[in-house]
C-alpha cells in the first residue's frame, strides 16, 4: 500500500496538514498534488474547521515540483507536448491548490520548517500568515535553474512583498533568503528559533480559532482588493461588506464583551 503524501489532523477546530515526502523535501509529486487537492476540498467543506495550518515533514517545507516525476512537462518528449502537459497540469491540478488555500473560509498559517523553494515558495505564501523556523530558506529557483518564471503564485506574492527590484533580483539570481531576512523584508510574518516553531504556530492558531472566524477571510479579501482598486471603490466595498459582519452573532458578542470588560467568546456565527 502506497504511503500517503499528505497527512491531516483536526483537533480543537485546527486542521493541520503535513506534506509527507521527506526524502524529496516534500516535492510536489503527482500523488501529492492529487492528495492535496482532495484534502483541501475536504477541509473547505468541514464546518468544524476554524483554522488551517500547512507544514512539511522532515527537513523541508516543500522543494517545488518533483522533477524526477517529469515536473510540469509530465514526461512528454516533444516541446509541444511538454508545453501542453504543463498548461493542463497548471490549470487542472497545480493552480487549484493555491486557489483552494487562498479561498478557505478560515484563517490559514504556513509553518515553514525548512526550505520553501520553487513551487513550495508559492505554496507557503498562499497562506494568510507565514511563520518560519530560523533555519528555513525561501528560494525562487525557477529562472536561474530551469529557465522558467516563478509560478504557483510566487510571481504575484514576491513583488508585492519585496518590491519589484528586490523581487526581480531574487528571481534572476535565485539566492536563498533566510527566514530572518524574509521577515525583515515583509515576505513572511515572523522568523522564530527552530525549537520554538510549533509553540508559536500553535499559539497563533489557538488565538485565531477562538476569534471571529467569519471576519478573517473578509479581511483577507479586503486587503487583496485594496491593491487593485481606487480608494473610492474600496470605500464602497467596505460599505457593502461591513453590514453583513455587523449582522453576525460574533459582532453582538464583541460589543457585549467590550461593555462588560471581558474577553469575547466568539462562535464563528
Amino acid at each position: 500500500m502506497t504511503e500517503s503524501t499528505v497527512l491531516t489532523k483536526i483537533e480543537d477546530g485546527i486542521a493541520t496538514v503535513t506534506l509527507n515526502a521527506p526524502k524529496t523535501l516534500n516535492a510536489l509529486s503527482p500523488q501529492m498534488i492529487r492528495e492535496l487537492n482532495e484534502t483541501m476540498d475536504a477541509i473547505a467543506a468541514d464546518p468544524a474547521v476554524r483554522v488551517f495550518i500547512l507544514t512539511g515533514a522532515g527537513r523541508g517545507f516543500c522543494s517545488g515540483a518533483d522533477l524526477s516525476a517529469g515536473g510540469g512537462g509530465g514526461g512528454a518528449t516533444t516541446p509541444e507536448a511538454r508545453g501542453e502537459a504543463t498548461r493542463k497540469a497548471m490549470h487542472e491540478s497545480l493552480n487549484p491548490i493555491i486557489k483552494k488555500i487562498a479561498d478557505l473560509p478560515v484563517p490559514t498559517i504556513s509553518a515553514v520548517n525548512g526550505v520553501a523553494a520553487g513551487g513550495g515558495y508559492g505554496v507557503a505564501l498562499a497562506c494568510d500568515l507565514v511563520i518560519a523556523a530560523e533555519s528555513a530558506k525561501f528560494v525562487l529557483v525557477f529562472t536561474p535553474q530551469l529557465g522558467l518564471i516563478p509560478d504557483l503564485g510566487a510571481s504575484w506574492h514576491a513583488p508585492r512583498a519585496l518590491g519589484r527590484t528586490k523581487a526581480m533580483a531574487a528571481a534572476f539570481f535565485g539566492d536563498r533568503m533566510s527566514a530572518a531576512d524574509a521577515a525583515a523584508a515583509g515576505l513572511i510574518w515572523k522568523s522564530v528559533p527552530d525549537d520554538q516553531l510549533w509553540d508559536e504556530v500553535s499559539a497563533a492558531a489557538a488565538k485565531l480559532a477562538a476569534g471571529p472566524t467569519k471576519a478573517f477571510p473578509e479581511v483577507r479579501r479586503a486587503f487583496d482588493l485594496a491593491s487593485r482598486q481606487s480608494l473610492h471603490a474600496h470605500l464602497d466595498y467596505e460599505a457593502e461588506t461591513q453590514p453583513a459582519l455587523i449582522a453576525t452573532e460574533d459582532y453582538v458578542e464583541g460589543v457585549k464583551a467590550f461593555l462588560q470588560k471581558r474577553a469575547p467568546e466568539f462562535k464563528g456565527r
